[in-house]
């Protein structure tokens, strides 16, 4: 909206794109670049050394493939922002004639903006919400407990935490994980601070530092093994984490205890501290 530019990237026809997805340690010939979706190290190389690249477990990608992903998650990054109150009329009208008792209920208890709020916030984490059924069953349920967006917002997420966590899970639907110390993410919930935007966490500069610090060494750390970096804390520090950590490390997944589903095994790849 607005004609407001929100990604940009370069192309190399004839070459192909050679991504590390973590723990090559082997480098391939060519020019050294980050891919434009998801800024990992990557490199630019020739045919020639394509099937060398795909052999030491490079992802191999061609310009076409490039360029359809690096618009797919300029999408996803910016679709909190391209939903309006009159998308979420459309999306509540197309449920009404299946669904018109969920519809009805929700309607009755939440406005369209609160609702749009409720997917606003879903979205900039990356959560679908194409199962629309649960999220507005939830909302019908706990809009009338409180109509604060932060609470609602994290109750949605428990109620669709099967797909969340099979978002992130590998195909032995093992979650790998980082945890925070008990006491730092005490620190983190007890810094909580009410805005306009609602509560973040605000934590004293030195120990923001410290703690981005040691989130980063951790985040690399799991990235060099080959896995997403996943930050599993409880309800009360989860939206905290999140906020503490959105610009230094903007696309770093936070999930709560209450998401994670029965049928999901956790695996710890550690615990991130800070100095007491």
């Amino acid at each position: 909206r607005g004609g407001v530019e929100v990604g940009r990237g370069r192309v190399k026809m004839s070459y192909y794109l050679a991504i590390n997805p973590g723990g090559i340690k082997e480098e391939i010939p060519g020019e050294a670049t980050r891919d434009p979706a998801f800024d990992l190290p990557a490199t630019w190389i020739t045919e020639e050394n394509r099937e060398k690249a795909e052999q030491l477990g490079y992802t191999v990608v061609d310009p076409p493939s490039i360029v359809a992903t690096h618009l797919t998650e300029i999408i996803k990054a910016h679709a909190a922002e391209i939903l309006g109150r009159q998308e979420v009329q459309a999306i509540l009208d197309a449920l009404k004639s299946d669904y018109p008792a969920v519809v009805e209920e929700v309607t009755k208890t939440l406005t369209v903006g609160e609702i749009q709020k409720v997917l606003q916030g879903l979205l900039v984490e990356q959560v679908s919400i194409r199962n629309m059924v649960i999220i507005l069953e939830t909302l019908a349920d706990f809009g009338t407990v409180s109509k604060d967006l932060g609470f609602l917002i994290e109750k949605v997420r428990q109620g669709l935490g099967r797909q969340i966590c099979l978002q992130y899970a590998d195909e032995g639907k093992i979650l790998r994980i980082l945890t925070l110390s008990p006491a730092l993410e005490q620190k983190i919930i007890d810094s909580r601070s009410e805005t306009a935007r609602g509560f973040i966490a605000a934590l004293e500069p030195s120990l923001q530092r410290q703690w981005i610090t040691a989130l980063t060494n951790s985040v690399k750390s799991v990235h060099d093994q080959g896995h997403t970096p996943i930050i599993l804390c409880s309800e009360a520090a989860r939206s905290l984490v999140k906020s503490s950590s959105l610009r230094q490390i903007p696309h770093l997944a936070v999930i709560s205890i209450p998401e994670v589903a029965a049928e999901i095994n956790i695996d710890s790849l550690g615990e991130i501290r800070v100095e007491e």
